[in-house]
């Protein structure tokens, strides 16, 4: 670590314990159901993945066509280090894995220092949590519904989500965009897609446009009374129509029928975050990532 690296995590140290008793006021309010979420993200993962412990940190080795990330392990009372960072290099790259580490900046506060220090790329994101007696009822389009198991949709939505999280996409990518990814799905996500879906793991929803098929979509993934809800997206040439928030208010609907209590949702920025709280989601905290971007 170069001595301006050291100067700049000092300096961010001592902001940090400027203002300690202030965050730790805001957010003990939040603290159960900070904890409730934090179980569910520890959860979410185990089912596609070898679970393995890397001191203070746990790594979900994925087994499915999609990565996953390491987070604090909540049995171990010892926050993160910086060698359990070192090793969890050593484990990534032995593995041909991404360094990625997640977790809830509130819980784990110690940890954002460490990962920048060590050269990580720190992403903030707000952690927004909805429950039944907020959802705001309201109106939606047309084209919104939930989606069977083996709707043929199904997998329209999932060349939808590729088109809209593609950085390389153009600014005003369309169906075009979309049907031309829907020919490249992997033939192993679309089987996983379909094996989530019949499982009950991953729910969704789509809107949809007559003689065009799937412009917007989204999921929920229930774990018991907890669900997160991922993967929402518009194809850019049919945004600001209010479409996906029309699905994310059908996915919550459909959450709640079912017997989900708590929705949990992490925005991509507080722009973001304030189009969901006109659902009725409220912040709770900040979730955070870190990842080696040398990989």
């Amino acid at each position: 670590m170069t001595i301006d690296t050291e100067a700049k995590v000092r300096r961010r140290q001592r902001a940090d314990d400027g203002c300690s008793s202030a965050v730790a006021s805001r957010s003990s309010m939040h603290y159960p159901v900070l904890l409730r979420v934090e179980e569910y993200l520890d959860l979410a993962p185990r089912y596609g993945s070898e679970v393995i412990r890397v001191g203070s940190l746990v790594l979900f080795a994925s087994h499915t066509p999609w990565a996953y990330y390491a987070r604090p392990n909540r049995g171990n009372a010892s926050p993160p280090r910086r060698k359990d960072l070192v090793r969890l290099r050593r484990v990534c790259k032995h593995r041909e894995l991404p360094l990625r580490i997640e977790w809830i900046a509130e819980l784990s506060p110690e940890l954002e220092n460490i990962a920048a220090a060590f050269g990580l790329r720190i992403a903030r994101h707000p952690l927004l949590i909805l429950t039944e007696d907020e959802f705001v009822e309201r109106s939606r389009s047309v084209g919104v519904r939930m989606l069977d198991p083996d709707d043929g949709q199904l997998i329209e939505s999932r060349a939808v989500v590729h088109v809209v999280f593609d950085p390389t996409m153009p600014a005003a990518a369309g169906v075009v965009e979309r049907d031309a990814r829907l020919l490249r799905l992997d033939h192993a996500e679309v089987n996983y897609a379909h094996q989530r879906a019949r499982s009950g793991r991953t729910v969704t929803g789509v809107a949809s446009v007559a003689g065009v098929g799937v412009v917007a979509t989204g999921s929920y993934n229930p774990i018991g009374e907890v669900a997160e809800i991922v993967g929402v997206g518009t194809l850019p040439t049919y945004r600001h129509q209010g479409l996906g928030s029309d699905v994310v208010h059908q996915l919550c609907e459909d959450a709640f029928s079912h017997g989900v209590q708590l929705i949990a949702l992490v925005a991509e920025d507080e722009g973001v975050a304030r189009m969901y709280q006109r659902l009725g989601f409220r912040r709770i905290g900040t979730c955070m990532s870190a990842q080696d971007c040398s990989f």
